[in-house]
């Protein structure tokens, strides 16, 4: 790395890492499993296809009813489209994470200079937490995107009102509602940023914006008039987490812990019997499940970052930015006002927070650490973090072999194996390879009918 900076070369290696991270989620996507969250998000796609069914309501709810729009129909649907496979829909979150990644990159390239470019592309692009979570089905997973275009857009919105800027940020908002509640957190940001002129509103694209969001919920508006069972149901209290503390905590720590390689344990039950055999398993198994427990240390670096850059805001307000000062001090403040949201929406909650539902904050704690990180290589300091990183890429380049090749969403079979419920009538499950693809279990009991 430390020659890669100077390097004339220094291009053609970084494109060849990043095509290298772009392969191995192709690869995970094509391995991926399915359960009931993904069957879930598959019917959507299958009833329109198949039986020219499409709804008017996104997925169900776990407390009852079904999410709002039927924003869900589409993404499931057009990949489908292309490949009659369920695995089309996988490589799907792939495509949209690449394309979200790369805007990002080139929106605040010159804030992070070439050091922090290369640290973007290890700590996020590499990332464990945002490979693995960007290449199986499942609706929480287009929150890190969600993200990634939020803080994109608001860069360009940070000088003057542009108009595309504003219709595309209002936008993503609007419509990412509709495949996760996480885009709230995206609207309390956004309002935070106005009122602290970080970002300049377009008022007419602002509107139309609104307008085509409010158009797009006609539908689930009528179905919900017609059959009030199918809107969302409520389940606990406001303010829950800041009355409780645990919950805002929890939310609060998993934020944290998407910078890291500190994993959850739906990534970390590893099995190597159906890739390797028992035999590789027996040895193989203690060592990287050790790593694995070891790698949660690493909370402590988007711990210290986070500290930090607190404690710099304090004497340097980032919020108080200049819009035509540098985009890098414009940036703090986004991050600063983005934890500031994330815990004043992790305290508001009604319900306890997942680590699924913070994923949408998963770009900004990695920019967190990238900034401080960025600025120490150009201290005396350098070597020694060089060495760190060193040293992080290795656990990195080993997690994320371990997790494409024997973690319970990568593997078919196995300990604690992702398992596809069904119906036994469902064609769906031949008609999408979820046969010869996925563990498959059927279940008479198990389904949600199309409603009338």
């Amino acid at each position: 790395m430390n020659s890669a900076f100077r390097s004339p070369s220094r291009t053609v290696l970084y494109w060849s890492i990043f095509g290298l991270g772009l392969a191995l989620s192709i690869v995970m996507a094509l391995r991926s499993q399915v359960e009931a969250d993904q069957v879930n998000q598959l019917r959507f796609g299958w009833w329109w296809i198949a039986q020219d069914v499409f709804l008017p309501h996104g997925m169900p709810t776990s407390a009852g009813g079904f999410s709002p729009g039927s924003l869900i129909t589409l993404f499931s649907a057009v990949p489908l489209m292309i490949w009659w496979d369920f695995r089309a829909l996988a490589l799907s979150m792939v495509v949209i994470n690449m394309a979200a990644f790369l805007f990002l990159e080139r929106s605040i390239r010159p804030a992070l200079g070439s050091r922090g470019r290369w640290l973007l592309l290890l700590l996020l692009w590499l990332g464990p937490w945002r490979m693995a979570f960007s290449s199986f089905i499942w609706p929480p997973n287009y929150a890190l995107p969600m993200g990634l275009l939020h803080l994109a857009t608001a860069v360009h919105m940070r000088q003057k009102p542009v108009a595309l800027a504003t219709f595309a940020h209002v936008l993503l908002i609007g419509l990412g509602a509709q495949l996760h509640s996480s885009a709230a957190l995206l609207a309390l940001l956004s309002i935070a940023l106005f009122t602290t002129r970080l970002i300049k509103v377009h008022w007419s694209a602002f509107a139309a914006a609104t307008c085509v969001t409010l158009l797009s919920l006609i539908p689930w508006i009528r179905a919900i008039a017609t059959d009030p069972s199918l809107a969302p149901a409520g389940a606990g209290f406001p303010f829950r987490g800041l009355t409780l503390i645990y919950p805002m905590v929890r939310g609060l720590g998993y934020t944290l812990r998407m910078a890291s390689l500190s994993l959850p344990s739906r990534l970390t039950t590893f099995d190597f019997t159906p890739a390797f055999g028992v035999g590789t398993d027996h040895w193989l198994l203690p060592p990287m499940t050790l790593l694995a427990a070891v790698a949660h240390l690493t909370a402590l670096v988007p711990i210290w970052a986070v500290a930090r850059l607190f404690r710099n805001a304090r004497r340097r307000r980032p919020w108080s930015q200049e819009a035509d000062g540098p985009l890098r001090g414009w940036l703090k403040g986004y991050l600063a006002m983005a934890c500031c949201a994330a815990a004043l929406s992790f305290a508001a909650s009604p319900t306890t927070m997942m680590y699924w539902q913070t994923q949408v904050l998963m770009a900004t704690i990695t920019l967190v650490v990238v900034i401080p990180l960025e600025g120490i290589l150009r201290t005396r300091h350098r070597p020694t973090l060089l060495r760190c990183l060193s040293i992080w890429t290795v656990v990195t380049v080993l997690l994320l072999a371990t997790i494409a090749a024997a973690a319970p969403m990568f593997r078919q079979g196995g300990r604690k194996a992702a398992v596809a419920v069904l119906t036994a009538d469902e064609p769906l499950i031949d008609e999408l390879g979820l046969r010869n693809h996925c563990t498959v279990t059927i279940d008479e009991n198990h389904n949600w009918a199309i409603p009338d």
